[in-house]
């Protein structure tokens, strides 16, 4: 079990118990090796620690970012990824139906089903290098926001930090950004491609996502005036979303995003942590995990085809 001591520490949620966690873990394996993250060895570094000495379960116990860290390890190895919500946004643990509790989520292991995860992949040209994602990618004011955030506050007050951050950046008209998606070509300032339906915490923003599906869902926020995305937002939360104009949704395998012509400041988040700047290719796979999981979440995609 890897475990961030500072996620999810906030005026809102305080922080998990790590001992209770590890016990609730112990009443249904062998073993528990507990491994913190330092700002020495992140989650990474620890969960390629935790394989070499032969755990076949790493059960990271943070946010979405630190998941995401132990993943860059996890991915196509034999062992499985048994994700713990203790951070700011906890997406996955939303998505999947987890819960909040991982003291919960951990007791429940027996009852978790795991499937191999086909993951995203967001591919950096210009620097030689890429990052594997699990949940979304995102480009525009979302990962300017994740950018400009002071860790501090977000230590202090969680999810608000970003929210503050967004709101600092709509005081000028948003960074462009262009999409290339087959033979579509669009410029807005924001694009999310995503493997879950939520976004942020608890909005629904790509319905149609599901972690097996054999593609992303994609949307896009053409406008670049900041006095647009209220609206957006207020069309989010009251699932009027296909009802405006200005907004593309898509579904497709691979994505290229790059900054338009005369535009500065171009981030790419991925899973909520920033992760470079534009240029960015985005596909799906062949990378994969095994992923445990409420069996109810998985039924969702299988059911449905």
């Amino acid at each position: 079990m890897i475990f961030n001591p500072t996620a999810g520490r906030g005026f809102y949620q305080p922080a998990k118990p790590v001992d209770q966690v590890a016990e609730a873990l112990r009443e249904h394996v062998d073993e528990v090796l507990l491994l913190p993250t330092t700002s020495e060895e992140r989650a990474e570094a620890q969960a390629r620690r935790g394989l070499a000495q032969g755990c076949d379960l790493i059960a990271p116990l943070g946010g979405d970012g630190t998941i995401n860290e132990a993943l860059q390890a996890v991915a196509d190895s034999d062992a499985a990824m048994l994700p713990l919500a203790a951070g700011t946004a906890n997406v996955f643990a939303r998505e999947t139906g987890m819960g909040l509790d991982a003291v919960k989520t951990a007791a429940s292991l027996p009852s978790l089903e795991e499937r191999v995860v086909p993951l995203g992949v967001a591919e950096f040209p210009e620097e030689g290098r890429e990052r594997l994602f699990l949940l979304m990618c995102g480009a525009g004011i979302d990962a300017s926001a994740v950018y400009s955030v002071k860790p501090g506050l977000k230590q202090q007050v969680g999810i608000l930090a970003y929210v503050w951050s967004g709101l600092q950046l709509m005081l000028h008209p948003l960074s462009a950004i262009t999409v290339l998606l087959g033979e579509e070509k669009w410029t807005g300032g924001l694009i999310v491609i995503s493997k879950s339906r939520l976004y942020g915490g608890g909005l629904v923003l790509t319905p149609g996502a599901h972690l097996l599906a054999d593609r992303f869902d994609i949307v896009c926020f053409r406008s670049r005036s900041p006095l647009q995305y209220p609206g957006y937002l207020a069309a989010v939360v009251t699932r009027t979303m296909d009802k405006l104009q200005g907004v593309t949704h898509r579904q497709f395998a691979k994505v290229e995003v790059v900054a338009a012509e005369n535009s500065a400041g171009a981030y790419v988040q991925v899973d909520g942590e920033l992760a470079g700047s534009l240029p960015v290719c985005v596909r799906l796979g062949p990378e994969k995990v095994k992923v445990l999981a409420p069996g109810e979440y998985w039924a969702r995609r299988e059911d449905n085809g």
